[in-house]
């Protein structure tokens, strides 16, 4: 019997909550859905909330709402915003209440336990303020798990009524329970796990297919260049994509560019002038789980070298090593929000992405036009699986050729994600991260199930 097949019984419902707040937070589901064992049906739980897509998009894009909200992100700024938010959430929790008991009333055979995996903080709060009443109402056991999708502390993902808060590091752990112990809340349980990565992406290339991500970054090669380019779900950063996307191809004509990206209304004229670029490949849905779906596919049909993202949940897939399908070589726009300059510090401590220093050093080499020598920033380059981009369209694009000349993107193709010596969390780099999280789930589940059945057997 394998350690996760109490999943797949019959007295059990299990249910992912999630919010289209960007995409973030559905692939992290995506990832978790994908990595169940093959008798296990899973329910989707969204949000009907609206308004969350709206507030993402105006807090990565208006100036001052973006101000509030880096406002809202540190001190007791922070603390009053969670507070409120955190009461705002627990007192609309109507329709929720009535999906979920929709959900356990179509069941055949009534469960005896619903576990509920949340990828949403507002979710998350919202259901653990149901879940006494669900308990009650229902006779229903429930548990309650939570996969925080940055490796930021951002308070209010500390939901008293978890069962289990997932979270990438010790770090984030640790301010977290700081949190929680000085407002006096209830101690959660804080699981340190590595970051939940699509199984597609920890897939092994063929010998091919690596052989051309190789020659694609090669220093002697006119194979095309295939870059992806995912557009995020509040459609931030389009003006600054399509700038670098047209300086990248003047300089060069092997660079082909595979854009993914979601039909709205924010971004009906960008997929229109994407389309009279003949170096642009589109790659357009109509809803989020599509988007999720083909940026996978993506990867799968091409051997993909090059990425120009955010540093959102995407970081993670610096997790990757080069020999496997999501480990392309990842070029972060400047971050935006405290949780994109948090993911980037979660790459650096553990040396995935350039140093300040190196950094620096390789900024002042880059805008003196430096030729590289085999230094030791050379030497480092080869654990590195990505690289900040400078400000500034015309910069990035010549910052990417830079390296591309001068092969940096040559050593960093071969890069093997291992711990540095002297790394005492190396365990946070595990490739794993979504068997993890499934095994430490199970063992939840069988816990809490033994505990009531020796309750029951004892009454």
């Amino acid at each position: 019997m394998s350690k996760t097949s109490v999943l797949s019984g019959k007295s059990l419902i299990l249910l992912f909550a999630y919010a289209p707040a960007g995409f973030g937070h559905l692939r992290v589901t995506d990832a978790l859905y994908h990595g169940l064992p093959k008798d296990v049906t899973p329910l989707l739980l969204g949000s009907q909330d609206t308004s969350i897509t709206f507030i993402h998009r105006l807090m990565s894009i208006h100036p001052v709402v973006s101000a509030i909200a880096r406002w809202a992100e540190e001190g007791w700024g922070e603390d009053v915003f969670t507070y409120i938010y955190r009461l705002f959430l627990k007192r609309h929790t109507k329709l929720l209440y009535s999906q979920v008991t929709t959900i356990l009333s179509e069941r055949i055979e009534v469960p005896k336990t619903l576990l509920i995996v949340a990828t949403h903080f507002g979710l998350a709060h919202q259901l653990g303020a149901i879940k006494q009443q669900l308990i009650r109402e229902k006779k229903i056991n429930v548990l309650l798990v939570v996969q925080v999708t940055d490796d930021n502390p951002h308070h209010i993902w500390y939901v008293e009524e978890a069962d289990m808060i997932f979270v990438p590091s010790e770090k984030t752990k640790t301010e977290l329970l700081k949190y929680g112990k000085r407002v006096k809340l209830k101690k959660v349980h804080i699981e340190v796990s590595a970051y939940p990565i699509a199984p597609v992406f920890e897939k092994e290339l063929t010998g091919k297919k690596i052989q051309s991500r190789i020659q694609q970054v090669g220093l002697e090669n006119n194979s095309t260049i295939h870059v992806s380019v995912p557009i995020s779900g509040a459609a931030v950063g389009i003006r600054f994509i399509t700038k670098v996307i047209d300086a990248l191809h003047k300089k060069s004509d092997r660079f082909l560019f595979h854009v993914v990206v979601k039909v709205t209304s924010y971004t009906k004229s960008f997929i229109s002038a994407m389309k009279k670029r003949p170096y642009v490949v589109l790659h357009v849905a109509s809803h989020d789980r599509e988007v999720v779906g083909l940026y996978e596919q993506v990867y799968v049909q091409y051997a993909i070298s090059l990425e120009i993202t955010k540093p959102s949940e995407q970081a993670f897939k610096a997790l990757c090593d080069c020999g496997k399908v999501g480990a392309s070589i990842l070029l972060f726009s400047q971050p935006v929000g405290k949780q994109e300059y948090d993911n980037l510090d979660f790459l650096r401590r553990h040396s995935l992405i350039p140093s300040k220093e190196e950094y620096a050093l390789l900024l002042k080499k880059f805008f003196k036009d430096e030729k590289l020598t085999y230094d030791n920033i050379v030497k480092q380059s080869f654990s590195w699986r990505g690289i900040e981009l400078p400000k500034g369209s015309k910069n990035a694009a010549e910052f990417i050729l830079w390296n591309l000349e001068n092969g940096i993107f040559t050593n960093m193709i071969h890069c093997k994600v291992r711990p540095s010596k002297g790394d005492i969390h190396g365990d946070e780099l595990c490739h794993n991260g979504v068997y993890e999280f499934w095994k430490k789930v199970s063992e939840l589940v069988t816990t809490r199930m033994s505990y009531r059945s020796g309750i029951r057997s004892r009454t």
